[in-house]
């Protein structure tokens, strides 16, 4: 279903009518002239690739078909790029005014006021969603969710993770009171961070995106001389396999660079939203509930079962079948150890991923509250690979208010040298107590910098690997195509030695 909706919607990209909807709806212009001059280029493109590979009506038709399906998705998917970074730029704009505009005057009405002023109207979604909450905070009558109704009209389309937490913080200032300067410093300092790791990776998939171009180039560069090296006689071009290996090439290359604009055109703003618990919830259940030990003793009882077949063969003189049927029980034996590793692996990139989002939540708690109500308050809110840790960590602490080791023992087995420190940090702030709080938390939010840009460096590192592969695709397509050639070489010498014999 999901891949004919794909090709509906690329199809339905030929018609001008739709593309201008859609690049209107982005709040850009649309140019038929620009829109004509795509096409064209395409058209060239694959006359000059029909030329050179001298491909069949029936073979440049199905070219033409396959591609009406997906190229045209590429044009409008520009302005969709374009829109992506103005709403990123926006965003974090919008970001640091309203921190530091409440610092200022500790009220959320008047922090959307100073903000509003950055953002002319008609140049940026952003100035009618934050008038719509500013409006909406003036006439409505005052009610528990009022703040939280009004952030609703900026985060409709500006919604990430960061600005939940911007808003929640915000939100719980006001209410509260207090000193939340320290808390405010944090969010802007994550920020900056949050820009730097962004622009990085936008220049990371900028260059990917030249490689995998650069490639697909060099692919039909070297397969178009290879089809002009070969003798007319030959007529290697006008085999049936050569016409068809030679269309496959195209549209694989076509496919290949199509794939990767569409991978490296996401959003920026939920770029760094991290994995899914349901990726990992099996290795997480392997590792954390003991099921390690119950398969490596049905992994023991399987080899128990296998050793008299083994004792068998050997002694009837079989020794292949008796050392298949060993190396099998080796592997069944085996198989609960690899397994764990792989799981262990998994699970660890998962929690260093993680963690530092439930820390700096922490970390803003921690501006008001003592160690334990923060503990918490952070459970609801915190990332679900973390959840049954923190509530076990939480459970352990008020059983053993005055020991370190519900605090050592959090997240047991997978034993993270950062976390290990960052649950040492809190048990002290908690036996130093609420007195020397504000000395403490500074420990804590430099090693949760630290760790959040580690773990959102590793996103978008496990982001570019999987993009990065596309970069070889092209040069393999670009080898079947010229082996195919040669072997067809090879078929018509020897049929000419055949015929001369």
């Amino acid at each position: 279903m999901n891949r004919g909706g794909r090709k509906k919607k690329g199809i339905r990209y030929l018609d001008p009518r739709c593309v201008k909807q859609e690049i209107h709806k982005l709040g850009y212009h649309f140019s038929l002239k620009k829109y004509v001059g795509y096409f064209l280029g395409i058209s060239g493109g694959i006359a000059a690739m029909a030329y050179v590979f001298r491909l069949k009506t029936p073979c440049i038709i199905i070219v033409c078909l396959v591609t009406a399906c997906f190229v045209p998705g590429i044009f409008p998917m520009e302005y969709r790029n374009m829109y992506e970074q103005k709403r990123f730029e926006d965003i974090t704009a919008y970001m640091e005014q309203i921190l530091y505009s409440f610092k200022r005057r500790a009220k959320i009405l008047t922090a959307l006021e100073d903000t509003l002023v950055l953002f002319k109207k008609g140049e940026s979604r952003l100035h009618d969603a934050i008038l719509a909450a500013v409006e909406y905070i003036r006439s409505a009558d005052a009610n528990v969710h009022l703040y939280r109704e009004a952030f609703a009209f900026i985060e409709q389309e500006y919604g990430c993770a960061r600005l939940y937490k911007i808003h929640d913080f915000l939100i719980e200032a006001e209410e509260v009171g207090g000193d939340f300067n320290a808390s405010a410093d944090i969010l802007l300092h994550d920020r900056k961070l949050w820009i730097d790791r962004v622009y990085e990776l936008q220049r990371e998939k900028k260059n990917v995106k030249v490689k995998i171009t650069i490639g697909i180039g060099l692919s039909f560069l070297i397969c178009g001389m290879t089809v002009f090296m070969l003798p007319k006689e030959f007529s290697i071009t006008e085999n049936v396999i050569s016409q068809i290996v030679t269309t496959l090439t195209i549209l694989l290359n076509l496919l290949i660079w199509y794939a990767a604009q569409r991978k490296l055109s996401k959003s920026l703003i939920l770029g760094e939203e991290g994995m899914e618990y349901e990726e990992v919830r099996r290795q997480y259940e392997y590792v954390m509930h003991g099921e390690l030990d119950r398969d490596r003793r049905k992994g023991m009882y399987a080899v128990v079962i296998l050793m008299p077949f083994i004792l068998f063969f050997c002694l009837k003189g079989n020794m292949g079948a008796a050392g298949l049927i060993l190396i099998f029980a080796v592997l069944i034996g085996t198989q609960p150890a690899r397994r764990y590793k792989v799981s262990m692996k998994h699970l660890t990139r998962a929690v260093e991923k993680a963690f530092p989002q439930w820390l700096l939540s922490m970390s803003l708690k921690l501006q008001t509250d003592n160690v334990h109500v923060s503990l918490a308050k952070s459970v609801e809110g915190a990332p679900e690979i973390l959840k049954e840790e923190l509530g076990g960590l939480l459970e352990a602490v008020e059983r053993e208010p005055d020991s370190v080791q519900p605090y050592l023992s959090f997240m047991n087995p997978v034993r993270l040298p950062d976390v290990t420190s960052a649950m040492k940090v809190l048990y002290s702030m908690a036996e130093f107590g609420a007195a020397d709080i504000g000395g403490q938390i500074s420990p804590l939010v430099e090693r949760n910098a630290a760790m959040t840009d580690k773990a959102e460096r590793l996103r978008a590192e496990d982001e570019i690997a999987g993009v990065s592969f596309l970069i070889l695709l092209p040069m393999i397509t670009g080898v079947i195509k010229m082996l195919a050639d040669l072997a067809l070489v090879v078929v018509y010498i020897l049929s000419a030695v055949n015929n001369v014999a």
